[in-house]
């Protein structure tokens, strides 16, 4: 029985591989014929050789077939063939053709020679990556967007008939002014030309040489190459600025797990053999992209792409697609020859905003020799001639040509620009804004302008009299602020006001000096001070900051200077002289008395005076930054910030009645996490090492939770039931993870709500007092738009904290947060 059965499998088993050919197709060079397609044509089917041009083909019967060999690029041949129950191998040489060869399809039962393709991109992209050591390359940015207005209720067009009163035909002067309003509210545009400059591994320069800008261009996308490159030789491409997470490249090590490919054609372009492979997310998820990528048959490098990203996780875009083109050098070197970038924000059902951005890049020096220390933390400098090319210039150095209507942009604001910078519309202007008009002192305020210094008087409106204060309650505020500024950079602005309370009958007031001296190293200097009813804990929960019970009278001058010693790193120094005052004695608003309940009373202590000195320093290794020529960008590092603070109560000098030293130590930082999110942390440690006479307004405090709303996780507690005050050490942690719809890219129903999650914890020790608290929270969010580019995000979070008290405490909270659109990013 044992031997019936195994001849049974041998005699199968031969049957199978009788009725089969295979074989390898290579070409007049002995070279490997790739994904050549073999069609059986009694069949209409076949198969495909792998990336190494051997193929198998398994047919069921025996008998006569033709199969016809052909790959593009070459002359096809044909085969007859007589399968038998033999073993049947069939060589086959295809000859190189200078004719393009009709595409044959082929219905294979084999894996998409596609995947086949990618993996030798893969295992060569090592090399693509450091194809050049160096290079030197000239790029010419074109930025444009076009504003498209959506009218619901356009009005009728009358057209003018034989006979009409020719008084009542439109002004073709009033029509001509409307169309150049239109064009100019239509159309934002920027150009830039830049010097490139690459150092491996991942070392970017730019000289910005030359820039004009046009219209409103916070709307348009400008890439700056020290964060991002666009590289999809690279596992992970990051998209600052534009997303909240970076995408997975096709190309990378993990590619096929997050991506299916198809090949849709094999082109011979010129005299190059180019895969045209579909990109397929497997899971439409916020790190993947879709499109095209198109290889060269011969190096397997990127020939262009066309990649699409996901919509979800964008900051201000509805869509956003890239394109790159790329050219072939000596030695079989492929670089980026043109990039474009296309983008779309939608105002509702008002306007559409599309953008395009496109990047020519010309005259490349491959294998440049840099200087000594040229590369470093300033990955950008623009000059200060670059603001002052003239048209000349432009006519000669632009490589992509301009449109009719971008022309036309820039001859009406160029002849625009001539005019209002002339001395006399700036005196007109001037004459008319600084003219006093009753309904602008009743409402807006008044403001006096000199355009040749660059100042700016301004005096408060009525309705800015009016003020109000938790203690002394309403009150009679005027203010009044001037500012100026020059041409390098350096700015100054003063600022007082002068208060009579109602219900006391007492003054208050403050004033502000502030002075940046030097623009590019952020070094300031300003005195302020005043009289004024000032909470204890200023940083504690809103509704402590309604309880009269928590405030004091102070009376304080004080100083304040700080600079950039180098780069990443700032040196702070503060001097504050004030006289403490308790609030007895003066009569408190019961203003929030049903919101809130106060049964303290205010604190009573004899007045006293207080000089307290501070020095801090900051320190951000490896602080990338843009050089501009009055100011310095600073750009995100991937190092913590540190910062040591040490304050300081003086006993004796001015008759100061205060002695203590405490001493502070703190570590931030923004952490990536690719496609799983980003974490911010904070860690903070101090301690009071001198108390000899330290008052409680002095003692390190930690706010209370407000109720419903979310502060900052990353600085306070959200389920912390009290207020609580130190006098010795302090441990404080605070955490935050976004993790950018990564939890929820499976879910294709919750993706589609754009809803992303959060989680975070928290902690503090307080040995002393022996209390050690920590807290948890998850929370879901989501973002709205209030605007083109201005977006609202609104969270709903669940937080529990406990303590070593045994008291466990859970909150439901909710935050509202508005994108800073300068930093385009969130407050946490």
């Amino acid at each position: 029985m044992r031997l019936t059965l195994s001849f049974f499998l041998l005699l199968f088993t031969g049957l199978l591989t009788a009725q089969s050919v295979s074989g390898k197709v290579i070409n007049e060079f002995g070279e490997p014929v790739p994904y050549a397609s073999i069609l059986v044509q009694e069949l209409g089917s076949g198969t495909t050789t792998d990336d190494e041009g051997n193929y198998v083909l398994n047919l069921n019967t025996e008998g006569n077939y033709r199969l016809i060999f052909s790959s593009l690029g070459y002359t096809s041949t044909k085969e007859n063939i007589i399968l038998t129950l033999e073993p049947l191998t069939l060589n086959v040489d295809l000859s190189t053709s200078d004719v393009m060869l009709n595409e044959i399809t082929v219905s294979a039962g084999k894996k998409d020679p596609a995947y086949g393709i990618i993996q030798k991109v893969v295992e060569r992209k090592g090399e693509h990556l450091r194809s050049a050591d160096s290079y030197r390359t000239k790029v010419y940015v074109k930025a444009v967007e076009e504003v498209e207005h959506h009218h619901k209720n356009k009005p009728d067009i009358e057209v003018a008939e034989p006979g009409d009163d020719p008084t009542s035909a439109p002004d073709p002067f009033e029509q001509e002014a409307k169309e150049r309003a239109e064009l100019l509210g239509s159309l934002n545009f920027l150009e830039m030309e830049v010097k490139l400059n690459f150092q491996q591994p991942r070392s970017y320069k730019e000289e910005r040489t030359a820039y004009q800008a046009y219209g409103n261009t916070r709307g348009l996308f400008v890439p700056r190459f020290g964060e991002t490159d666009f590289n999809f030789y690279r596992n992970m491409v990051q998209l600052t600025n534009i997303s909240d997470a970076p995408v997975i490249s096709p190309l990378s090590n993990t590619g096929i797990l997050s991506y299916k490919f198809k090949l849709e054609s094999t082109d011979l372009e010129g005299d190059q053999i180019v895969y045209k492979i579909r990109v397929i997310p497997r899971k439409n998820g916020n790190s993947t992209c879709r499109g095209h990528l198109w290889i060269n048959e011969d190096t397997y490098t990127i020939n262009r792409l066309d990649l699409e990203f996901s919509k979800y996780p964008l900051k201000f875009f509805d869509a956003f697609r890239l394109q790159q083109e790329y050219v072939k050098h000596a030695d079989s070197l492929w670089t980026v020859e043109k990039q474009v970038f296309d983008y779309v924000a939608k105002q509702g059902k008002r306007a559409t905003f599309r953008g395009n951005t496109t990047l020519r890049y010309s005259d490349y020096e491959h294998n440049y020799t840099f200087p000594p220390k040229f590369f470093g933390n300033e990955v950008a400098v623009t000059t200060r001639e670059a603001y002052k090319r003239d048209s000349s210039y432009w006519a000669t150095g632009r490589t992509v040509a301009l449109t009719e209507k971008e022309a036309q942009v820039i001859r009406i604001r160029d002849s625009i620009k001539t005019v209002v910078t002339s001395d006399a519309y700036q005196d007109s202007i001037q004459e008319l804004y600084n003219k006093v008009k009753l309904l602008e002192l009743v409402w807006d305020g008044v403001g006096f302008r000199n355009n040749k210094k660059k100042s700016h008087l301004y005096v408060g409106s009525i309705p800015e009299l009016i003020g109000f204060s938790v203690v002394g309650g309403w009150e009679i505020n005027p203010y009044a602020s001037y500012s100026r500024r020059y041409e390098n950079g350096k700015m100054l602005d003063l600022s007082g006001s002068l208060g009579y309370g109602l219900l006391n009958k007492n003054l208050t007031g403050d004033f502000n000096a502030w002075h940046r001296y030097d623009a590019f190293r952020l070094a300031e200097v300003s005195l302020s001070g005043g009289r004024s009813f000032e909470s204890i804990n200023q940083n504690d929960a809103f509704l402590n900051q309604l309880r009269p019970s928590n405030y004091i009278l102070k009376e304080a001058v004080s100083g304040r200077h700080q600079a950039e010693l180098f780069n990443g790193f700032f040196l702070i120094t503060e001097a504050e002289f004030n006289r403490r005052k308790p609030i007895t004695g003066f009569k408190t608003s019961d203003l929030f008395s049903g919101l809130i309940e106060d049964n303290e009373a205010p604190q009573e202590f004899e007045a006293y005076d207080a000089l307290i000195t501070t020095l801090a320093f900051q320190y951000t290794p490896g602080q990338k930054y843009m050089r501009e020529p009055d100011r310095k960008i600073r750009l995100r590092s991937k190092w913590p910030t540190f910062t040591v603070l040490y304050r300081k109560g003086w006993d004796g000098p001015l008759s100061s009645d205060v002695d203590f030293d405490f001493l502070q130590a703190s570590m931030r930082q923004t952490i990536s996490f690719g496609a799983l999110g980003n974490s911010n942390y904070e860690l903070e440690a101090g301690k009071f090492i001198n108390t000899e006479d330290l008052l409680f307004i002095d003692f390190k405090r930690f706010r209370e939770s407000d109720p419903i709303l979310l502060s900052d996780p990353t600085k306070t507690f959200n389920a912390l039931d009290t207020s609580l005050t130190t006098t010795d050490l302090f441990l404080e942690f605070h955490h935050i993870h976004h993790f950018n719809g990564a939890l929820i890219n499976n879910i294709p129903l919750l993706r589609k709500t754009r809803i992303k999650t959060i989680a975070g914890a928290g902690f503090l020790w307080l040995p002393k007092e022996n209390f050690r608290y920590q807290e948890v929270f998850v929370g879901i969010e989501r973002v709205f738009k209030l605007g083109a580019r201005r977006r609202l995000r609104i969270g709903t979070y669940a937080v529990l904290g406990d303590d070593n008290n045994g008291r466990a405490n859970t909150q439901f909270k909710v935050s509202f947060d508005v994108i800073d659109l300068w930093k385009k990013d969130w407050s946490f």
